[in-house]
Protein backbone atom coordinates (compact mmCIF):
# COMPACT_ATOMS: atom_id res chain seq x y z
CA UNK A 1 0.00 0.00 0.00
CA UNK A 2 2.80 2.35 0.88
CA UNK A 3 4.49 1.55 -2.44
CA UNK A 4 1.28 2.48 -4.27
CA UNK A 5 1.11 5.82 -2.43
CA UNK A 6 4.70 6.55 -3.27
CA UNK A 7 4.07 5.79 -6.93
CA UNK A 8 1.06 8.15 -6.91
CA UNK A 9 3.11 10.90 -5.29
CA UNK A 10 5.96 10.56 -7.82
CA UNK A 11 3.48 10.53 -10.74
CA UNK A 12 1.79 13.70 -9.37
CA UNK A 13 5.19 15.42 -9.04
CA UNK A 14 6.20 14.51 -12.60
CA UNK A 15 2.85 15.71 -13.99
CA UNK A 16 3.24 19.02 -12.09
CA UNK A 17 6.77 19.47 -13.54
CA UNK A 18 5.48 18.81 -17.05
CA UNK A 19 2.67 21.32 -16.57
CA UNK A 20 5.15 23.94 -15.40
CA UNK A 21 7.30 23.37 -18.47
CA UNK A 22 4.25 23.70 -20.75
CA UNK A 23 3.14 26.92 -19.03
CA UNK A 24 6.62 28.46 -19.29
CA UNK A 25 6.83 27.57 -23.00
CA UNK A 26 3.40 29.13 -23.62
CA UNK A 27 4.45 32.33 -21.83
CA UNK A 28 7.63 32.54 -23.94
CA UNK A 29 5.62 32.11 -27.16
CA UNK A 30 3.16 34.80 -26.10
CA UNK A 31 6.01 37.18 -25.21
CA UNK A 32 7.68 36.67 -28.57
CA UNK A 33 4.39 37.10 -30.44
CA UNK A 34 3.59 40.34 -28.58
CA UNK A 35 6.82 41.95 -29.87
CA UNK A 36 5.67 41.87 -33.56
CA UNK A 37 2.46 43.69 -34.51
CA UNK A 38 -0.28 41.66 -36.14
CA UNK A 39 -1.68 42.92 -39.43
CA UNK A 40 -4.83 41.39 -40.93
CA UNK A 41 -4.65 40.05 -44.46
CA UNK A 42 -5.86 42.73 -46.92
CA UNK A 43 -8.89 42.04 -49.05
CA UNK A 44 -9.05 43.20 -52.65
CA UNK A 45 -12.24 43.48 -54.69
CA UNK A 46 -12.57 41.04 -57.55
CA UNK A 47 -11.93 42.65 -61.00
CA UNK A 48 -15.00 43.13 -63.09
CA UNK A 49 -13.56 41.90 -66.42
CA UNK A 50 -15.72 39.88 -68.76
CA UNK A 51 -14.35 36.42 -69.49
CA UNK A 52 -12.46 36.20 -72.81
CA UNK A 53 -14.39 34.85 -75.75
CA UNK A 54 -12.43 32.40 -77.88
CA UNK A 55 -13.49 31.36 -81.34
CA UNK A 56 -14.89 27.99 -82.02
CA UNK A 57 -12.25 25.33 -82.38
CA UNK A 58 -12.41 22.90 -85.22
CA UNK A 59 -10.89 19.44 -85.22
CA UNK A 60 -9.73 18.64 -88.73
CA UNK A 61 -8.94 15.16 -89.86
CA UNK A 62 -5.25 14.57 -90.76
CA UNK A 63 -4.52 15.19 -94.43
CA UNK A 64 -1.73 13.77 -96.59
CA UNK A 65 1.10 16.06 -97.66
CA UNK A 66 4.49 15.98 -99.33
CA UNK A 67 7.37 18.47 -99.58
CA UNK A 68 11.10 18.62 -100.25
CA UNK A 69 13.80 21.30 -100.26
CA UNK A 70 17.58 21.51 -100.69
CA UNK A 71 20.44 24.00 -100.23
CA UNK A 72 23.68 23.97 -102.24
CA UNK A 73 26.24 26.75 -101.72
CA UNK A 74 29.80 25.74 -102.62
CA UNK A 75 31.31 29.03 -101.45
CA UNK A 76 30.17 28.41 -97.88
CA UNK A 77 30.43 24.58 -98.10
CA UNK A 78 26.69 24.12 -97.41
CA UNK A 79 24.98 21.09 -99.00
CA UNK A 80 21.87 19.69 -97.29
CA UNK A 81 18.19 19.00 -97.95
CA UNK A 82 15.05 17.16 -96.84
CA UNK A 83 12.12 15.26 -98.31
CA UNK A 84 9.01 14.21 -96.35
CA UNK A 85 5.63 12.62 -97.16
CA UNK A 86 2.59 11.66 -95.07
CA UNK A 87 -0.67 9.83 -95.74
CA UNK A 88 -2.35 11.29 -92.67
CA UNK A 89 -1.24 8.58 -90.28
CA UNK A 90 2.34 7.63 -91.13
CA UNK A 91 5.04 10.23 -91.73
CA UNK A 92 8.14 9.10 -93.63
CA UNK A 93 11.00 11.05 -95.08
CA UNK A 94 14.72 11.54 -95.38
CA UNK A 95 17.23 14.35 -95.00
CA UNK A 96 20.93 14.59 -95.80
CA UNK A 97 23.84 16.87 -95.02
CA UNK A 98 27.46 16.97 -96.21
CA UNK A 99 29.77 16.89 -93.18
CA UNK A 100 33.02 18.91 -92.88
CA UNK A 101 35.11 15.73 -93.32
CA UNK A 102 33.59 15.10 -96.79
CA UNK A 103 31.13 12.35 -95.85
CA UNK A 104 27.42 12.53 -96.65
CA UNK A 105 25.08 11.78 -93.77
CA UNK A 106 21.67 10.42 -94.80
CA UNK A 107 18.88 9.89 -92.25
CA UNK A 108 15.75 7.95 -93.22
CA UNK A 109 12.96 8.17 -90.65
CA UNK A 110 9.38 7.11 -89.96
CA UNK A 111 6.96 8.50 -87.36
CA UNK A 112 3.44 7.54 -86.28
CA UNK A 113 1.39 7.33 -83.10
CA UNK A 114 3.76 4.65 -81.74
CA UNK A 115 7.01 6.61 -82.00
CA UNK A 116 9.90 7.77 -84.18
CA UNK A 117 12.34 5.42 -85.94
CA UNK A 118 15.44 6.71 -87.74
CA UNK A 119 18.12 4.98 -89.82
CA UNK A 120 21.42 6.87 -90.15
CA UNK A 121 23.94 6.10 -92.91
CA UNK A 122 27.20 7.68 -94.05
CA UNK A 123 28.41 7.77 -97.65
CA UNK A 124 32.02 8.36 -98.61
CA UNK A 125 35.28 8.38 -96.64
CA UNK A 126 36.36 10.96 -94.11
CA UNK A 127 39.21 13.22 -95.31
CA UNK A 128 41.13 15.87 -93.47
CA UNK A 129 43.04 17.96 -96.06
CA UNK A 130 45.40 20.67 -94.92
CA UNK A 131 43.65 24.00 -94.90
CA UNK A 132 45.49 26.68 -96.85
CA UNK A 133 43.63 29.97 -96.78
CA UNK A 134 43.93 32.15 -99.84
CA UNK A 135 44.12 35.81 -99.00
CA UNK A 136 43.50 38.46 -101.68
CA UNK A 137 46.49 40.56 -102.69
CA UNK A 138 45.86 44.15 -101.79
CA UNK A 139 48.15 46.88 -103.17
CA UNK A 140 50.42 48.51 -100.64
CA UNK A 141 49.10 51.97 -99.80
CA UNK A 142 51.39 54.82 -100.79
CA UNK A 143 51.17 57.80 -98.50
CA UNK A 144 52.98 61.02 -99.22
CA UNK A 145 55.10 62.20 -96.30
CA UNK A 146 53.50 65.16 -94.56
CA UNK A 147 55.16 68.51 -95.16
CA UNK A 148 55.26 70.60 -92.04
CA UNK A 149 56.49 74.21 -92.22
CA UNK A 150 59.73 74.78 -90.36
CA UNK A 151 59.17 77.13 -87.43
CA UNK A 152 61.16 80.37 -87.64
CA UNK A 153 62.25 80.99 -84.08
CA UNK A 154 65.38 83.05 -83.33
CA UNK A 155 68.06 81.16 -81.46
CA UNK A 156 68.05 82.37 -77.85
CA UNK A 157 71.29 84.01 -76.71
CA UNK A 158 72.05 83.47 -73.06
CA UNK A 159 74.83 85.52 -71.38
CA UNK A 160 77.72 83.47 -70.08
CA UNK A 161 77.72 83.55 -66.27
CA UNK A 162 80.82 84.94 -64.61
CA UNK A 163 81.60 83.45 -61.23
CA UNK A 164 84.51 84.65 -59.11
CA UNK A 165 86.67 81.81 -57.78
CA UNK A 166 86.07 81.24 -54.08
CA UNK A 167 88.80 82.46 -51.75
CA UNK A 168 89.36 80.09 -48.86
CA UNK A 169 91.46 81.31 -45.89
CA UNK A 170 94.75 79.44 -45.42
CA UNK A 171 94.80 77.33 -42.29
CA UNK A 172 97.35 78.51 -39.74
CA UNK A 173 98.77 75.19 -38.62
CA UNK A 174 102.50 74.75 -37.84
CA UNK A 175 104.28 72.42 -40.20
CA UNK A 176 105.16 69.10 -38.50
CA UNK A 177 108.84 68.39 -37.81
CA UNK A 178 110.10 64.82 -37.78
CA UNK A 179 113.32 63.70 -35.92
CA UNK A 180 116.34 62.57 -37.99
CA UNK A 181 118.04 59.32 -37.01
CA UNK A 182 121.69 58.46 -37.92
CA UNK A 183 122.31 55.61 -40.32
CA UNK A 184 123.11 52.41 -38.42
CA UNK A 185 126.64 51.00 -38.71
CA UNK A 186 127.34 47.27 -38.52
CA UNK A 187 130.69 45.67 -37.47
CA UNK A 188 132.85 44.01 -40.16
CA UNK A 189 133.60 40.36 -39.48
CA UNK A 190 136.71 38.66 -41.08
CA UNK A 191 136.11 35.87 -43.55
CA UNK A 192 136.51 32.50 -41.87
CA UNK A 193 139.51 30.34 -42.87
CA UNK A 194 138.83 26.62 -43.31
CA UNK A 195 141.65 24.01 -42.93
CA UNK A 196 142.77 22.01 -45.98
CA UNK A 197 142.58 18.23 -45.71
CA UNK A 198 144.64 15.81 -47.89
CA UNK A 199 142.70 13.96 -50.55
CA UNK A 200 141.97 10.34 -49.51
CA UNK A 201 143.64 7.52 -51.44
CA UNK A 202 141.83 4.25 -52.17
CA UNK A 203 143.52 0.84 -52.73
CA UNK A 204 143.33 -0.72 -56.20
CA UNK A 205 141.93 -4.24 -56.42
CA UNK A 206 142.70 -6.71 -59.25
CA UNK A 207 139.97 -7.43 -61.77
CA UNK A 208 138.11 -10.64 -60.87
CA UNK A 209 137.99 -13.50 -63.42
CA UNK A 210 134.91 -15.80 -63.71
CA UNK A 211 134.61 -19.19 -65.47
CA UNK A 212 132.79 -19.23 -68.80
CA UNK A 213 129.29 -20.78 -68.74
CA UNK A 214 126.72 -21.51 -71.46
CA UNK A 215 123.59 -20.72 -69.38
CA UNK A 216 121.73 -17.43 -69.26
CA UNK A 217 122.97 -16.78 -65.74
CA UNK A 218 126.39 -15.84 -67.18
CA UNK A 219 124.95 -12.69 -68.70
CA UNK A 220 123.81 -11.31 -65.37
CA UNK A 221 127.04 -12.39 -63.62
CA UNK A 222 129.38 -10.91 -66.26
CA UNK A 223 127.45 -7.62 -66.47
CA UNK A 224 128.26 -6.76 -62.84
CA UNK A 225 132.06 -6.22 -63.30
CA UNK A 226 131.44 -3.66 -66.05
CA UNK A 227 129.44 -1.54 -63.64
CA UNK A 228 132.13 -1.88 -61.00
CA UNK A 229 134.78 -0.86 -63.51
CA UNK A 230 132.77 2.22 -64.38
CA UNK A 231 132.43 3.09 -60.67
CA UNK A 232 136.20 2.64 -60.21
CA UNK A 233 136.86 4.90 -63.23
CA UNK A 234 134.60 7.59 -61.83
CA UNK A 235 136.32 7.36 -58.45
CA UNK A 236 139.72 7.58 -60.15
CA UNK A 237 138.70 10.73 -62.04
CA UNK A 238 137.33 12.24 -58.87
CA UNK A 239 140.58 11.49 -57.04
CA UNK A 240 142.90 12.92 -59.73
CA UNK A 241 141.15 16.32 -59.87
CA UNK A 242 142.72 18.76 -57.37
CA UNK A 243 140.50 20.96 -55.22
CA UNK A 244 141.85 24.33 -54.08
CA UNK A 245 141.07 26.06 -50.84
CA UNK A 246 139.72 29.08 -52.64
CA UNK A 247 137.13 26.95 -54.37
CA UNK A 248 136.07 25.49 -51.03
CA UNK A 249 135.86 28.96 -49.58
CA UNK A 250 133.82 30.21 -52.55
CA UNK A 251 131.43 27.29 -52.15
CA UNK A 252 130.76 28.16 -48.54
CA UNK A 253 128.12 30.87 -48.15
CA UNK A 254 129.15 34.07 -46.38
CA UNK A 255 126.78 35.08 -43.67
CA UNK A 256 125.60 38.68 -43.93
CA UNK A 257 125.59 40.84 -40.84
CA UNK A 258 122.29 40.99 -39.10
CA UNK A 259 120.67 44.37 -38.69
CA UNK A 260 119.65 45.34 -35.23
CA UNK A 261 117.05 47.91 -34.34
CA UNK A 262 118.08 48.16 -30.70
CA UNK A 263 120.28 51.19 -31.44
CA UNK A 264 117.32 53.03 -32.92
Amino acid sequence: MFATLRRLQTSEKSSLAKMKIVIIAALVVVALASEKPYYPKPTYPAPAYPPPAYGKSYDYAPMPYSFDWAVLDQASYNDFGQKETSDGKLVSGTYYVVLPDGRRQVVTYKADDYGYIADVKYDGEAKYPEYKPAYPAYPKPAYAPPAYPKPAYPTPAYPKPTYAPPAYPKASYPEPSYPSYPRPSYPAYPRPAYPSYPRPSYPSYPKPSYPVSTTTEVVTETAAPVVKEAEVAVEAVAVTEPVSETAVAAAEPIAEPETSTDAV
